[in-house]
Formats: structure tokens, sequence, C-alpha cells
């Protein structure tokens, strides 16, 4: 079964503005298509398609992102209602379902993640021909704020180049040294990379996150891994537990989308510069019904 989207309201003593966006994370609190804002309603709809399989489940989780400031909501109480799944299919269940209710807290200091151009980064716009392999398209750097340690979990790079995932094989995400294996999305334009129990970065300390593959085609095609927004780089604080949303300052880095518009990679064809007459073939005889007798070389 595909669904197509969630739809959820906010509920409970809480104003709209309690919250700056709305997303949806899958199992491995990987975030499922881009987050929203509410409507006039008090409801948006969270969610890219996704397919639950024959005779299998799948748990969801409808997350809040809270604002740089929460001064003005500060005692508010909030909940989230699931009111709608959108699909084509026969839905069964209780529906609202509604969340625990939380109380807006203004006054804990959270640790913070800020991000930079990384030094493996382009930073320029190149041509690249068809079979170059292990190229980095983007790197970027973060770095631990002095409150608390912070662990990042995964991440989500937007392949906004004109080329297509059959153009690019072998996509990896690296970190100090180690490669973690990305996940397409079903339209091919979203790379994420899980990092499994998660990687920890001490206050004040850096690490630097690159996504690298190799050319195989698309002649003319264009590359470019951006990170669209903040919250596709999963971060939590490893005092607190709570997510962190990275800043939006930082050397490359933007408050609109793409939060970080990283280097066009235009694909090139090659060029055959010299052919010539070779050596490695001499003058010689051809004899009568011999197979396979070279007739001459190039190169």
């Amino acid at each position: 079964v595909t669904i197509n989207s969630i739809t959820v309201q906010r509920t409970g003593l809480v104003a709209d503005g309690a919250f700056s966006s709305i997303s949806l994370l899958d199992e491995n609190g990987i975030q499922i298509g881009v987050t929203r804002t509410f409507n006039s309603n008090h409801q948006t709809t969270v969610g890219d398609p996704f397919v639950v399989k024959a005779g299998s489940s799948r748990t969801l989780t409808v997350a809040g992102n809270m604002p740089a400031s929460g001064s003005s909501y500060s005692g508010q109480v909030a909940s989230l209602t699931v009111v709608g799944i959108n699909t084509s299919a026969t839905v069964s269940g209780s529906l609202p379902i509604t969340g625990a209710a939380q109380t807006i807290n203004s006054s804990l200091t959270l640790g913070t993640a800020t991000p930079a151009r990384g030094s493996f980064d382009p930073n320029a716009a190149v041509t690249k021909e068809i079979g170059t392999t292990g190229y980095t398209f983007s790197s970027v750097k973060v770095t631990a704020g002095a409150t608390e340690q912070i662990i990042l979990n995964s991440i989500r790079w937007n392949q906004s180049g004109s080329a297509g995932p059959t153009d690019i094989a072998n996509v990896s995400v690296s970190v100090g040294g180690t490669a973690y294996p990305t996940t397409v999305s079903s339209d091919g334009k979203y790379y994420t990379a899980n990092f499994g129990s998660g990687i920890v970065i001490d206050q004040g300390i850096s690490k630097e996150i690159s996504i690298k593959g190799d050319i195989v085609s698309g002649s003319t095609r264009t590359i470019a891994f951006d990170l669209y927004k903040n919250t596709d780089l999963s971060v939590t604080g490893g005092t607190y537990g709570y997510g962190i949303t990275p800043a939006s300052s930082g050397t490359g880095f933007s408050t609109t989308a793409p939060w970080y518009d990283a280097s066009v990679v235009t694909i090139s064809a090659g060029t055959v510069s010299t052919i010539s007459q070779s050596n490695t073939v001499p003058a010689q005889n051809i004899a009568v019904l011999a197979p396979n007798q070279p007739l001459g070389g190039f190169d």
C-alpha cells in the first residue's frame, strides 16, 4: 500500500507559532519528505509517498520543530494529532490519534550545531568526465557548541542537478574516514545516510561530512548535492536527548532553501585528442586460413 501523506493538526492550549514546522520520521528517525507549517485550520500535511509492504507494518513519528525562541509560548501545553491517512487504500482504525501533551519550555538551553563548508568541498563549478570515480561532490563541517556534546544521526542530501540516479553510482557519505551507504528516494532526488547509533561530537569539536560517488553516464547533465533544509541534518543533544536544529549561519549556508547550495558538476563525455599509427603491429605476411592475425594497430 502506498501512503501519500499524513494530515496532522495542532491541538491543546498552544499557539501555532510554538512550532516552526512539523515533520514525519520513519523507524530510524529519518525524515520523510520536507517540513511543513500549519495552515489557518491549524493543520498540515507531511511526508512524501512511502510504501507499506504486504503483510508488514511501519511505525512513524510525527515530530515538532521549535522556533529559536519559545519565550512567547512558555507554559503552553501542546499536542499533535493525526487526523488523516491519505491513501487510495481502505483505512481502518480509530482516528484521530493524539500524542502526549508537551509543555513548552523557554528556559532550558540546548546544545548547538554550527555548520560551515568543509575542507574537502570543491567550492567551485567543475566539469568531470564520465568514468570519474570516488569524486567528492559536497562536504560540510559541523561544530558542537559549549553546552553539550551532540550526536549526528543521519543526513539527507538533495541532488538538485539534471542527472538521474542511473548517472551516479556507488554514492556514499564519509565521516572521519568511515563510509556509510546511502538510500535513494523514489524520485531519485534525495540520498540519505544513516549513522547507526550516532556519531558523537564533543563540545567545541568538529566533524566533516562528505558525499562522494562515481560518474557513469549523463553527458552534459549536472550534479549538485545540496542540503535543502537544516532539518535534513539530524542532530540530537548528548545531555538532554532532544533534537537540535542546526544553525543557518556559517560559510556557505543560508536561511533560505537550499540551506547549503552545493557546487555544480557538469558531466563531460571526454575527448580523443590524437589518433596515430602504432608500432606494435609491424609489416608482415598474412598466412592463408590462419585465424586472428593482427592487421594493424592504433594509439
